[in-house]
């Protein structure tokens, strides 16, 4: 096993809103032999980096163990798992290019990707990802060349996952006076980890992915939290129950696994039973698994998603 960094000054990242580094750091775990092993890019959640997932965790298993341990047992072969820095200003990343926070779609498309494929001559190349992940995950693997797609809990669905969180927010939201002061008053605070500072930001980092200008516009009015229908009208088709109507063909041919707990923190069980429902409806051959769970605390499910990643990406 091994771990390796790489520094990627990203031309796509220069002159980014939000003046976030455009030198980042990418990091590799290989399994058995990495020349020309598969590559699974892991995508974080929101609020986290998949670089995180070095980390040392007393009560549970790093990535890079279940990766060792997945390997002694022969449950995946010869794989590297790819973790890319996407971190912003904005709390995370919906893994789209936007003109509110950066382009990086782009970045780990056209310029990560291509870098770890040329380093270990590697082929194929999967996709995972939990939560926000999960929707990177479906949005980049049914819209680029990925072999294969692993989807835990992707956000999907956006009116049972996000529409309950606006009226939470709009409070906490006014008394920054708008966005980009809220962004502001978030950093500032010693105890930004509060969950109304928490819920707020999440709402303010989705609009600058989700919403259609250079600047941070809120899907609702904060003065009466009426919905701004044009604006939640480009929040919704970017809804994977919505734009993978439009990638069916991309899709067939490509390995698919999702899963979602049965009693997901933000309801996300719907929207991935629809996205089940819509996959079998079109022939699709995909994996759909329910747990009993919730939202948090469930990467034990990678030890399901990483072998079949390995599995159908050593497949020729």
């Amino acid at each position: 096993m091994e771990t390796r960094f790489f520094e990627i000054e990203s031309e796509v990242l220069k002159d980014n809103p939000w003046n976030d580094s455009y030198k980042r750091r990418v990091a590799t775990i290989s399994v058995g032999n990495p020349q020309g092993a598969p590559i699974v890019l892991y995508l974080s959640g929101y609020f986290s980096t998949s670089l995180a997932q070095l980390n040392i965790d007393p009560l549970s298993e790093t990535l890079r163990d279940k990766l060792h341990r997945l390997h002694r047992e022969g449950k995946i072969g010869n794989l590297i798992l790819l973790l890319p820095d996407t971190f912003t200003k904005l709390g995370g990343n919906q893994y789209l290019d936007s003109k509110a926070v950066g382009l990086y779609e782009s970045h780990l498309i056209k310029e990560i990707i291509p870098l770890v494929k040329e380093h270990y001559s590697s082929i194929n190349v999967g996709v995972m990802g939990k939560s926000s992940g999960g929707y990177g995950a479906l949005h980049l693997g049914s819209k680029y060349n990925f072999k294969a797609v692993a989807a835990h809990s992707a956000d999907a669905y956006f009116e049972y996952a996000y529409l309950p969180l606006f009226p939470k927010v709009i409070q906490t939201l006014r008394r920054a006076g708008n966005p980009r002061e809220f962004v502001d008053m978030f950093w500032s605070s010693q105890d930004r980890k509060r969950k109304d500072l928490l819920d707020a930001m999440m709402i303010v980092g989705l609009s600058g992915f989700y919403s259609p200008e250079e600047t941070l516009e809120l899907p609702f009015e904060l003065d009466t939290g009426k919905l701004r229908e044009d604006v939640w009208k480009h929040w919704i088709s970017l809804d994977p129950v919505r734009f993978l109507a439009s990638r069916k063909e991309n899709l067939s041919g490509k390995y698919l696994y999702i899963d979602v707990g049965t009693r997901d923190d933000f309801n996300l069980q719907y929207g991935n039973r629809i996205i089940h429902q819509m996959l079998s409806a079109w022939g699709i051959s995909h994996a759909y698994e329910e747990f009993q769970a919730g939202h948090m605390n469930t990467s034990y499910r990678y030890d399901v998603s990483l072998a079949y990643l390995s599995r159908y990406l050593s497949v020729e």
